[in-house]
């Protein structure tokens, strides 16, 4: 595979990985809506949308590298430190928490529902990783966007949409719906607008190097073809 082909086919990867992923998070609020986890677990709906999401968070995960490649240039290390603390943190709420819903929740709500009824508290180490990984999305989105904001990457919305996605995690998970999914489809809509606010900007730049490939200098130019 030439190298053309393989920012092409990553940023395919990155744009179907993100609209499949913002479809999970529709999805899966629409599922959880009102219901105890103990009941929704279990519905026939739950592991295939889940599924979505590990394959759609797979698919941006894996398309992670070519992005950051095309845009090195104009990251730096700090960029470079953003794309991991993003990797890591899109490993544990993108990855781990959707093959938790495949694989775990459901026989957890079937043998054991007093443990992920509403209101049961969940084992102190989750919630030390949620936080750890909540600061770390904060950190991470902020050393991305830098570049967008500051105009040596385009376009400048991306930088803002990722600090917004950062700024909604926080709001979304410990202000709006801090006890989990919500009774009313709204709030619940609304506490996770966080990832899709993120996967915009990444479906947008995906897109972007699907229809330009491996630029001749492959710094900004896949994401920003004015530039060429």
């Amino acid at each position: 595979m030439s190298t053309s082909q393989l920012y092409r086919v990553s940023g395919l990867g990155l744009l179907i990985g993100a609209v499949g992923f913002v479809v999970h998070v529709v999805l899966r609020s629409l599922i959880t809506a009102g219901l105890d986890p103990s009941a929704f677990a279990t519905q026939g709906l739950w592991v295939p949308v889940n599924g979505l999401g590990l394959a759609s968070a797979l698919l941006v995960l894996l398309g992670l590298p070519a992005m950051y490649a095309a845009v090195a240039g104009s990251m730096g290390r700090l960029g470079f430190l953003g794309v991991v603390l993003f990797a890591v943190v899109w490993i544990f709420f993108g990855v781990f928490l959707s093959l938790y819903g495949v694989l775990l929740l459901p026989w957890l709500a079937e043998k054991a529902p007093a443990l992920v009824a509403a209101g049961a508290p969940p084992p102190p180490s989750f919630v030390i990783a949620f936080v750890v990984g909540l600061v770390a999305w904060l950190v991470g989105a902020a050393l991305l966007a830098i570049p967008f904001i500051r105009g040596r990457l385009q376009p400048r919305w991306v930088g803002y949409a990722l600090l917004a996605s950062a700024v909604w995690m926080v709001v979304g998970n410990l202000i709006i719906a801090p006890a989990g999914p919500a009774t009313d489809l709204a709030i619940n809509l609304l506490s996770n607008l966080g990832p899709v606010l993120l996967l915009v900007p990444i479906g947008h730049l995906g897109s972007r190097m699907w229809a330009a490939g491996a630029p001749a200098n492959p710094v900004e130019r896949s994401i920003d073809p004015s530039r060429r």
